[in-house]
């Protein structure tokens, strides 16, 4: 851009040609007036010398050949001044011969010849000076124009210090913001450095008294270890001791040998228990039958009670018949009467057992119907059997009536017969009646301690599950506190990798800012470089005071970096710290995690155990399935056996019935107890099992959290279980022997019961007793089942003490899991306290980071707009250089043209000898010397401007377009018009300006005149003003252009 305003200050030559034309015309004109009156002077000579008259046309035609010399191909310079110098070289001999051709007039011509040369010659001289002037004329003008632009360029340079100091201004107003913002930041980092200090105080007292608390219980443990092992030393030494005294294992088989005995006793009772109840269904469907057969006896009465009435009217017409006899038939009448109170008596007799047996099988029916229809249906029984003893009693009466004697008799004798053996029997049943409950009461203790020993034992099993829904909702909270512990390892993890993740951004950052640092340093540096350069600029203090603000910022910044490089590496050293507590925190998970396996392993053991266990229950089950399923098919195979004979042989077992019912009652009492108690222990068994499965689970639970303390006990207890399974074994082997013989003792004593019964009954009680003998057979089985019931139970007791102190060591892993769990919080805590305090610090950090990036975006615009007014004001520079530079050159070939015009008006000074000539030629040289006075000043001025324009740079015209000073000048070179080169040959033509520059000037009180007498102003300037005056008018209207 700077050439092209260069190249294009100097393209406008056309253009401005004319006004400098029209200007030089001017003075051309007034010379020739002047040469007009030189010539009017000079005429008597030309008078005089009439005969020479013809050379006129010679003057002229040498005139018009220096025109066409101005305004064609001049003659070089070089070629001139050669001959003036000849001329002046000749000048004496002139003289002499003018001497001459005053003394002779031979010599006249040749005078005239020589004063029409110089007239030539001062015509010329004459038309430079003229063209001279016009060029100081142009020159004023230029230098006008030169002083008005310098003013335009003070005024912009005026704006632009102001422009710098308002830039000084908010750069000043900048800095203290940012010191501000350092005392601010210097306060936060304070700030932060106390809260630190007391959140690490506040950090130490908490893990010292957390030690403390954590030392103290651990001395609790270990004395509660401690104590805990000294039972285990106690209880072991006890159980040598056991083993090694004889006589407490002696007791202690005797003990369980009584145990066996109780429980064969119990096994019996249920036996005979069970055959009572078999009994009395068999009761219940013979009085089923009986009451059918009853139905079927009311109607055969009905048929008899019409007879009877029948035979009652007869009866009544008989005793008619015989009120009318005479008196010997009294004795017949008392004979009946008697007969007739014998028969009513043993008709009420027979009425009274009837109504007794009838009551009995009526009670039994509504027994029966109570058992099975419920309450509704006894109001209808009860009613039913009251109806139906008065028809009994009424058709037993009717039929004792129509009996004879013999049957009376016989009838007696029968119910006396019947009598003495009711009365054996109910002597016989009273005893085993007594016997019966004295065995029911022994076996009703026995089952009251049984329910004490239940009961204590579920008391026991209530609170070992207890102590297990304790330590399973320990475990539970454990696990959760584990999960969340687990979780807030990951969230600081994650905070972790955040903050590493954040101190990387900012190390990358650190390097941006460094890598602008230094580009800015060397941006720095290169304004130095540039305000060095420019040396005694008025500006450069300015931009002294600019850099030291850069450098100042450039330092602020280098300290921000600093203390982000400082907390950089306070946050690396707190992530490093959290990273020393992240790998801590995962070696406790990792041995909290081998453990939990080492338990699940145990719990998978445990699980295999409980499954057999459980493979071996419901084993058990199915066998006392099968065994009451046998038992109910055999028992409706004996009961279908023996229905049919019972069936016939109930009427004469009513009696036996009504003697055994109340034993039956209370046997069914005891039986119920007995189910009753079956039942209850069946349940029992089943929410033991269940208990000990949810037990199990929770054991299950609760050893996943034991350590490889647990192990080795659990192999004790193993070793313990199979000690107890083989004395188990041993024991049902000795009890099923024992209940063999026990057994067949029963069986024996039964048998002999029965045979006395059988005895005073019927031989068909027999087949009973062989029904009974199956029943006991099937007994037995269940007493063995029974047996087994018994000894799960005590193994279930044995297992449930192995649960209670596995439950307390749970417990004691419970608490230490507790405690760990509380250390792992406190960690958690800590760790997110720190977490919290170094988010704080990485906002804090990001804050300052933004404030930071702030200030340098701030700082680089103020250095983008130096840049910008470095570049304008270079670019200023350097087009005042390149009009420097013109303005030196043509001040040069101005001073070269005057020296050459002083040189030639000295030559033509010498050359003139006329006094007038020589008083004009002098005064117009006054003029033309303080007009040059003038231009020099202008032109010194010039030159100390364009002196402080070009001290921006140390550039300086090439050396080698320069000649030495000593070297002569060769006016041989040069071109046939007399003009100087161009700018290509600017070197010959500055040394040949200094080399005029020498010349002096004449004084003023010398004058000369012009010997020419017309000059044509129709001549122009030369090419090289035409131009120069050019790139001035263009210049001139750029400034304009540029101000408006």
């Amino acid at each position: 851009m700077v050439m092209d305003r260069a190249s294009w200050l100097w393209k406008r030559k056309s253009s401005d040609n004319s006004p400098a034309a029209s200007e030089s015309s001017v003075p051309v004109s007034s010379h020739s007036e002047r040469c007009s009156s030189d010539q009017e002077v000079l005429r008597p000579v030309s008078n005089n010398a009439s005969p020479h008259s013809g050379q006129s046309p010679k003057v002229s035609s040498r005139i018009r050949p220096d025109e066409t010399q101005e305004t064609g191909v001049p003659k070089s310079l070089n070629e001139k001044l050669a001959s003036r110098v000849n001329l002046n070289d000749r000048s004496p001999h002139h003289a002499e011969s003018l001497e001459q051709h005053l003394s002779s007039s031979a010599r006249d011509e040749e005078t005239r010849e020589t004063v029409k040369s110089l007239n030539e010659k001062l015509a010329a001289a004459l038309l430079t000076i003229s063209d001279k002037e016009d060029l100081v004329k142009q020159h004023a003008k230029v230098t006008e124009e030169a002083v008005a632009g310098w003013e335009q360029a003070e005024a912009e340079a005026t704006a632009l210090k102001r422009l710098l100091e308002a830039a000084a201004q908010r750069n000043v107003y900048l800095e203290d913001q940012v010191s501000h913002l350092d005392k601010a930041l210097k306060e936060c980092v304070r700030q932060l450095r106390l809260a630190r200090e007391e959140q690490e105080e506040k950090i130490r007292d908490i893990l010292t008294k957390k030690s403390q608390e954590v030392e103290s219980e651990k001395s609790k443990l270990q004395s509660h270890i401690a104590e805990l092992e000294k039972q285990l030393d106690a209880t072991k030494s006890e159980a040598f001791t056991m083993s090694a005294q004889p006589d407490l294992q002696e007791k202690l088989q005797t003990v369980e040998k009584e145990n066996l005995d109780l429980k064969a006793k119990l096994l019996v009772q249920s036996k005979d228990l069970k055959i009572l109840s078999l009994e009395k269904d068999l009761s219940n469907q013979a009085a089923e039958t009986a009451s059918k057969q009853h139905l079927e006896s009311v109607k055969k009465i009905a048929r008899v009670e019409a007879e009877c009435r029948r035979l009652h009217h007869l009866t009544q017409k008989t005793a008619l018949v015989i009120d009318s006899r005479p008196l010997p038939s009294n004795a017949c009448v008392e004979s009946l009467t008697d007969s007739h109170s014998d028969s009513a008596e043993r008709m009420v007799a027979v009425d009274n057992e009837l109504r007794n047996s009838d009551s009995w099988a009526s009670a039994l029916i509504a027994e029966l119907d109570q058992f099975r229809n419920g309450k509704a249906s006894t109001r209808d029984v009860t009613n039913n059997p009251v109806e139906i003893d008065l028809m009994d009693d009424f058709l037993e009466m009717e039929r004792l009536a129509a009996l004879p004697e013999s049957d009376q008799t016989s009838s007696t004798f029968d119910m006396e017969t019947d009598s003495d053996k009711a009365v054996t029997r109910n002597n016989s049943s009273k005893l085993e009646n007594q016997e019966l409950r004295h065995h029911v009461a022994d076996l009703q203790a026995e089952v009251e301690k049984s329910e004490s020993e239940k009961r204590e034992l579920e008391t026991a099993l209530i609170e070992a599950r207890n102590q297990l829904d304790i330590s399973c909702d320990a475990l539970v909270a454990a696990r959760n506190r584990l999960v969340e512990m687990q979780m807030q390892l990951d969230l600081v993890n994650d905070s972790k990798y955040a903050a590493l993740g954040d101190v990387e951004r900012l190390d990358s950052e650190k390097k941006a800012l460094e890598i602008q640092l230094e580009s800015k340093s060397v941006e720095a540096e290169e304004l130095h470089a540039v305000v060095a350069s420019l040396g005694e600029n008025v500006e450069m203090k300015e931009c002294e005071s600019q850099m030291e603000l850069l450098s100042a910022q450039a330092a602020e910044l280098r300290l921000t970096v600093a203390s982000l490089e400082e907390r950089i590496e306070a946050e690396a050293s707190l992530s490093v710290q959290h990273k020393a507590k992240a790998d801590a925190t995962r070696n406790a998970q990792e041995l909290l995690e081998t453990q939990l396996c080492s338990a699940n392993t145990e719990v998978g053991k445990l699980r295999d155990i409980v499954k057999a266990l459980e493979n071996e229950v419901e084993k058990e089950k199915a066998l006392c399935e099968e065994l009451s399923a046998q038992s109910v098919v055999k028992i409706e195979a004996a009961v279908e056996a023996v229905k049919e004979p019972l069936e016939a042989q109930l009427c004469s077992a009513n009696t036996e019935v009504e003697k055994l019912h109340g034993i039956v009652e209370e046997l069914e009492n005891g039986l119920e107890k007995e189910k009753a108690l079956h039942e209850e222990l069946t349940a029992q068994l089943e929410m033991k099992i269940e208990v000990e499965r949810t037990s199990v689970e929770a054991v299950k639970e609760s050893w996943e959290a034991q350590l490889g303390s647990a192990n080795n006990e659990v192999a004790k207890l193993r070793d313990i279980v199979e000690a107890l399974e083989n004395e188990a074994e041993k024991e049902k082997a000795l009890h099923q022997t024992q209940a063999d013989t026990e057994r067949d003792l029963t069986v024996q004593s039964v048998k002999e019961s029965l045979e006395a019964e059988l005895q005073l009954v019927n031989s068909e009680v027999v087949k009973l007793r062989d029904m009974v003998s199956a029943l006991e057979h099937e007994v037995v089985k269940e007493k063995e089942f029974s047996a087994e019931v018994q000894m799960q139970l005590e193994a279930i007791e044995a297992i449930k003490k192995m649960l209670e102190s596995e439950v307390e060591s749970a417990y004691q892993d419970t608490r230490k899991l507790n405690e760990k769990v509380e250390l792992f919080e406190a960690k958690l805590k800590e760790q997110t306290s720190s977490a919290a305090e170094f988010t704080a610090k990485a906002e804090a950090v990001q804050s300052e980071r933004m404030a930071m990036e702030h200030q340098l975006q701030a700082a680089k615009v103020e250095v983008l707009n130096l840049r910008n007014m470095v570049s304008l004001l270079e670019d200023e520079i350097v087009h005042e250089r390149l009009l420097s530079g013109d303005f030196e050159q043509k001040c040069r070939n101005l001073e070269a043209q005057l020296s050459r015009n002083a040189r030639d008006a000295k030559l033509w000074r010498l050359a003139n000898s006329n006094g007038d000539l020589k008083v004009k030629q002098e005064k117009e040289l006054a003029n033309a010397a303080g007009k040059f006075a003038e231009c020099q000043k202008t032109i010194a001025s010039l030159g100390r401007q364009l002196k402080s324009l070009t001290e921006f740079d140390n550039v300086v015209l090439e050396p080698e377009l320069l000649e030495p000073m000593d070297v002569p000048l060769d006016f041989r070179t040069g071109d046939a018009g007399g003009h100087i080169q161009k700018r290509n040959s600017g070197a010959d033509f500055a040394v040949f300006a200094d080399e005029l520059y020498d010349l002096d000037l004449t004084s003023g009180d010398r004058s000369c005149f012009s010997p020419i007498p017309s000059i044509q102003p129709s001549s122009p300037p030369p090419s090289e003003m035409s131009v120069f005056a050019g790139g001035l008018s263009s210049l001139s209207s750029y400034r304009n252009k540029r101000r408006k």
